[in-house]
């Protein structure tokens, strides 16, 4: 039995020096509630565009403390986990656009990294859609026959032989080649704030935000002091339930991974992988697979449980249950890495909303912003709402203000869940539908 560290990989990967918490009051131009990817990009691109702005980061440990350094690192070109609704509801050219701005951000990113010197072990590998089963097959076919509706260009599903060409798991039916990234996210996410700060933003750890007092200029209160200033941004993420108007418009769902010791090059070998592509299976609860800089394998998937009362205390890191299944799901895919020992074992909180895409907008006359719903495919989604946080901010009519991200007269904010006890039963039954579905895909 893998003795395991139910502590974050990518945590273990660069040290951190907490910068001081607030303390007394103080006044900024923008207060950004928040440090992880959302909160940092929008510092970051506000400064770019209006340099004399006086911004502040609040964050309630430390940048990337959150779920944005424990994401699984895959940077894709997801619009929220159903694209389908979104052709539905705004038609293909709007979804298209929305997807081309995300997809620009994967590319953007690399280019921040390279730019500023940041070593978040970007790999521009593309990653693997691949199919288990014939359901994830017709899907794959069915994601196919969606992007040629809205006119993007999409790649053939591959054969089994073609796909396990790039990766020889035996398990895989077929598979789809779609662009992205892989990156380290807590890297990612300490690389910006270095960057957001010797830009002259200012960066306040160990301060939870613990309300925000409307007004003409809101005031956000922490343990240690109180900023006003003329723009509040909340870019809490999973945490957004901490607010009033979105009390009940988030739902905490826990997602878990793996991490091996180094591969030797022996057992790098038996897979072949040569293109370390990121590998996601083709169902919404997604199982996922890649490799990090040093040839750990990280495998995500398994259950993706809610625990009642919106339970998010770390304690829920220490579940042998979830490592026993995916474990089981690994070798499933890797049976030949059979000896492949785990070292790291642990999970985070992402936050899901009702239709399951991404929302930004304006409260209070527009003085407090949000962003918020990447329902756990936000690495890439994160930086395009940066750049829409930074125009709303501004008041700026742009090509991001107006993506269907936005809430506004076309898109109402998602739908709010019930309370407990009928929150409980309804996620476990939306996740028992959900793998219904896949199978009859």
């Amino acid at each position: 039995m893998d003795a395991y560290k139910h502590v974050v990989y990518w945590h273990d990967t660069e040290p951190v020096t907490p910068r001081p918490p607030l303390r007394g009051n103080a006044d900024y131009d923008v207060c950004v509630v928040g440090g992880g990817f959302t909160g940092l990009w929008t510092a970051y691109f506000l400064k770019e565009a209006e340099p004399a702005l006086d911004i502040c980061v609040l964050d309630a440990r430390h940048s990337g403390y959150g779920a944005s350094g424990r994401a699984d690192g895959f940077v894709t070109p997801t619009v929220g986990k159903d694209i389908q609704a979104l052709v539905d509801q705004f038609g293909p050219e709007r979804a298209l656009e929305a997807s081309r701005a995300v997809g620009r951000s994967i590319l953007e990113i690399g280019r921040f990294t390279r730019r500023n010197r940041v070593d978040a072990e970007y790999e521009a590998n593309d990653y693997l859609m691949v199919a288990t089963s014939p359901a994830q097959l017709r899907r794959l076919e069915g994601d196919r026959a969606l992007a040629e509706r809205m006119g993007a260009a999409q790649a053939a599903v591959m054969s089994a032989d073609a796909t396990r060409a790039l990766v020889d798991s035996p398990a895989v039916l077929g598979g789809m080649r779609t662009g992205g990234a892989l990156v380290n996210p807590f890297r990612l996410s300490r690389g910006i704030a270095r960057v957001a700060e010797e830009k002259g933003v200012t960066l306040y750890d160990d301060s939870p935000c613990l309300r925000v007092e409307p007004g003409v200029r809101p005031t956000v209160v922490t343990a240690g002091g109180r900023v006003k200033a003329d723009k509040v941004v909340l870019a809490t993420n999973v945490h957004m339930d901490a607010f009033p108007p979105f009390r009940r418009k988030v739902v905490p769902v826990w997602t878990y991974a793996m991490v091996s010791e180094p591969l030797t090059d022996a057992q790098l070998a038996r897979a072949g992988w040569e293109g370390r592509e990121g590998l996601v299976e083709a169902k919404s609860l997604l199982t996922c697979a890649r490799l990090t800089r040093d040839n750990r394998v990280l495998f995500a998937g398994g259950p993706v449980p809610y625990y009642f009362g919106r339970d998010k205390r770390q304690r829920n890191m220490n579940r042998p249950g979830v490592y026993r299944e995916i474990r089981k799901e690994f070798l499933r895919f890797f049976p030949m890495w059979r000896d492949v020992r785990f070292s790291y074992a642990y999970g985070g909180v992402a936050d899901v909303v009702r239709d399951f895409a991404p929302h930004f907008g304006t409260l209070a006359g527009g003085s407090v912003l949000y962003g918020y719903g990447y329902c756990g495919n936000g690495i890439a989604a994160t930086h395009t709402g940066g750049k829409v946080l930074r125009d709303l901010a501004l008041g700026k009519e742009t090509d991001y203000s107006r993506l269907l991200f936005v809430d506004g007269p076309q898109r109402k904010p998602p739908a709010s869940f019930p309370p407990e006890p009928a929150l409980f039963a309804g996620v476990r039954a939306a996740a028992r539908l959900m793998d219904w579905k896949d199978a009859r895909a």
